[in-house]
């Protein structure tokens, strides 16, 4: 959960500096930029240029990248990056060459993680709402505890200080019909969707009490019919 709020702080910081900020250009040619979540990180593999690939540096900080899988990123400099590829695709591109560069990083987004059907960034829209952004993540996981989500939001005070603020959600209340609880999402929030603890049990008990007792029942069933042919 720390972690969570570290890259939200990092994320809205950036954005409250720099007023409708979007990057076009590339900016991790300075040494001082350390990568974020959220950044579009371009990566070029030579000579087998096939690899090279965009991706997005998800919540958790990790992007993934052909032949060298989940990489952790955030708080990398784009030159820690190069090396920590070079010696991983050193095991199947000989003298490869890496070439890092971030090509977007937008303020119009969105992001949500936990229990729903796809994590990760999304774009956000003027007056885009919590069900919508469910949505486009594919809707709700198997055991999600949706009643007690929260958005991570960094907001400004009368001061001017820039602080988090957490805001409770109840998301099976809104798909049961209460659309007043629909809550208005704003630019760099962080949505999190909790799994319920006892689904590794409730699940334990679907896939192994629940046929253990139909089987039981119809043992019982067959012998009581034996017995009373």
């Amino acid at each position: 959960m720390m972690k969570i709020k570290s890259a939200v702080l990092a994320f809205i910081l950036i954005f409250n500096s720099c007023p409708g900020l979007v990057f076009a250009q590339i900016i991790l040619g300075a040494k001082d930029y350390f990568i974020e979540p959220g950044d579009v990180i371009n990566v070029q593999v030579f000579p087998a240029e096939e690899f090279s690939k965009e991706v997005t540096v998800q919540p958790d900080g990790t992007i993934d990248v052909p032949l060298a899988g989940p990489v952790k990123v955030e708080g990398m400099r784009g030159e820690d990056l190069e090396k920590i590829l070079t010696a991983k695709f050193s095991k199947y591109v000989s003298n490869p060459r890496i070439t890092i560069n971030v090509r977007k990083f937008s303020a119009n987004r969105i992001a949500i993680i936990g229990e729903v059907r796809s994590t990760g960034y999304f774009e956000y829209r003027e007056g885009m709402k919590l069900l919508d952004l469910v949505a486009q993540a594919g809707g709700l996981g198997d055991y999600p505890k949706a009643d007690k989500a929260k958005i991570y939001r960094r907001v400004k005070d009368l001061e001017g200080k820039t602080r988090e603020e957490v805001i409770k959600v109840d998301i099976s209340a809104i798909m049961d019909g209460h659309m007043d609880k629909n809550t208005v999402l704003a630019a760099g929030d962080i949505v999190y969707v909790p799994r319920t603890r006892i689904y590794k049990g409730g699940k334990w008990l679907t896939d192994n009490l629940v046929p253990w007792f139909t089987l039981v029942t119809m043992a019982i069933t067959i012998g009581l019919v034996a017995k009373n042919k």
